[in-house]
Parts: C-alpha cells; structure tokens; sequence
C-alpha cells in the first residue's frame, strides 16, 4: 500500500455526504406534510396512518444525522448551517405530530374548509424540498429561488390564517371558536416553520458560495 493510500486511510477522515442526508431528511419531510393534505382534505385513511409511520422515519433520520454531524471532524458546509437545518426540519414534522394529536383529540377528520391554508403548505414543502434537492447542482440559483418561493407562500399561509380568525370570530358557538382557533394556529405553527427553513436553506447558500 501507497503512503497517499495509507494517509486517505488512517488520517484523512472519511468524507460524509451531508448534503444527501439533508436531501433525504426534507424529502421525508414533504411527504409527512402531503399525507397530511391527503389525510384531512381527501379522507385518505391510509395516509392519515401514514402519518405516523413517517414520523417514526424522520425521527430515525434526524437522530441518524446528528449523530453524523457530531461525530464528523470535517463538514463540506458550515457545521452550525447543518444543524440548524437538520433541527428546524424536525419541527416541521413535530409541528404536524402535534397539529394531528389536536385534531384527534378533538374527534376532527375533515377540514375541507381550510383547504387553501392545507394546500399552501403543502406548496410550501414541496418548494423547500426542491430547495434541498438542489443542493448539489453546480449553480445554487436554483435553491435560491426556491427558498424565496417558500417563504411567499408562508406568508400567503398567514394571510388565509388572518381571513379565517375574521370569519370565525364570527361564531357564536364558543366550543367551536376554541376548537377551530386551535386548529389554526397550529396550521400557522407549520407555516412558520416551513418559513424558518427555507431561511435555514438560503443560510447554507450563502456559506457555500
């Protein structure tokens, strides 16, 4: 064996595709947030099930990065930039965890009412996760416009929130005003977090240019 062998051997540390991990984590992600659209929209109950399972995976992968992340001697980006993505993706998913265990509670399995404040998420993720998957093109143009798109439609998310808080202040019925205000903040919570990430994406741009 080469002495250049020996080296990328016994010195060298073996590169991590962090990158790829980042990719697998948001495109888990967007699918835990597309049976959600699925599950309350179109009444799928297998993807309201699929709802957990892909919580179970995400958790796996999240913990799987971080420990990748802490155990790395060299990262091919910004170390803080990957933590911080690797976290805020995570709240994503724990927002929706908590967001369905509120529905549930509260015996709610339709919310075709807020259709458009669903869909804008699920635009919103679908726009983060492209984000991420251009992540290892030459040219980061691409992610850019990405993560400017989904914070457009998180803001879009808070303006159909704002709507929707007028139109229930209307209701007389306390119980559903409490049920539903709930409802949506937690849709609001998803929202910010999705715009929090696409920050986190623009940050990892910049440091790699």
């Amino acid at each position: 064996m080469s002495i250049k062998s020996l080296f990328k051997k016994y010195i060298v540390p073996h590169e991590i595709d962090f990158i790829g991990m980042l990719q697998q984590q948001s495109l888990v992600t967007h699918k835990i947030i597309e049976d959600l659209y699925e599950c309350f929209i179109s009444e799928n109950e297998q993807n309201c099930l699929s709802i957990v399972e892909d919580e179970h995976k995400t958790e796996l992968i999240k913990k799987r990065n971080m420990e990748m992340l802490l155990n790395a001697f060299i990262t091919p980006i910004d170390r803080e930039s990957i933590y911080r993505a690797v976290t805020q993706l995570d709240w994503i998913v724990i927002s929706v965890k908590y967001f369905v265990q509120e529905t549930k509670a509260y015996n709610v399995h339709n919310l075709v009412e807020y259709k458009n404040i669903l869909y804008l998420i699920y635009a919103a993720s679908q726009a983060l996760s492209e984000g991420f998957e251009a992540l290892d093109e030459p040219q980061h143009a691409k992610v850019s416009r990405k993560a400017d798109k989904t914070r457009i439609l998180c803001d879009e998310i808070s303006q159909k929130y704002i709507s929707a808080m007028v139109i229930l202040s209307e209701n007389t019925d306390f119980k559903q005003v409490f049920i539903h205000k709930e409802i949506l903040s937690q849709l609001k919570e998803i929202g910010k977090r999705l715009h929090i990430s696409a920050n986190t994406l623009q940050d990892i741009v910049v440091k790699m240019d």
